[in-house]
């Protein structure tokens, strides 16, 4: 397992799938542990974790919207069938190629993102929706939690009108608007 001790320095040699920490050795990756006596060197066998990487696209939930940032778990990569559990963000200016004043004016809690990684660094990953098809491809409402499907009217607000991409609840008939995909409520990646 991942972290799981291996030995030292002094008996063995970090090969592949493993990493040292004060002169330890431990593994980096879940595999069968290989100990080549004759070379003494310690490697892992098994499966190494995805790594992320700018430009990837990536499925997640919405975990919270704040005034500059939308806060999203990112559980999946586009073309890898294992889950992972990554804390990102979508800053305001990030959301779309239009003017968004307030993220929850795009995103609700819930609501699953199809993004894009446009930054890594130590302890940030920072994703796009602004480009292609990208956005929410499921949402929820925020009145009864009910999923919403598209409608082809706009919706008259304060401010007047929104742009098309529109949703209806199924349940309780609330209209919201989101910053949808263009195949919004056809999932077939995640």
């Amino acid at each position: 397992m991942i972290g799981d001790y291996i030995g030292t320095m002094e008996e063995f040699m970090p090969g592949e799938g493993t990493y040292v920490a004060d002169g330890k050795i431990y593994a980096a990756n879940i595999g069968k542990l290989v100990l080549d006596k004759k070379n003494h060197t310690a490697r892992i066998d098994g499966k190494i974790p995805v790594e992320l990487k700018v430009g990837q696209t990536v499925f997640g939930y919405v975990m919270a919207v704040r005034p500059t940032i939308v806060s999203v778990i990112v559980t999946k990569i586009k073309g890898f069938k294992r889950d992972i559990d990554v804390r990102t963000g979508i800053h305001v200016s990030q959301i779309s190629n239009g003017y968004i004043e307030k993220p929850e004016d795009a995103f609700g809690i819930g609501d699953i993102v199809r993004g894009r990684i446009t930054k890594m660094e130590p302890d940030l990953v920072d994703l796009t929706t602004k480009e292609g098809n990208l956005g929410v491809v499921k949402a929820f409402c925020k009145k009864c939690r009910h999923t919403l499907v598209k409608i082809e009217k706009n919706i008259e607000t304060e401010g007047g009108r929104k742009p098309k991409n529109n949703l209806e609840c199924t349940f309780c008939k609330n209209k919201e608007y989101r910053k949808i995909t263009q195949d919004y409520g056809v999932i077939t990646e995640i």
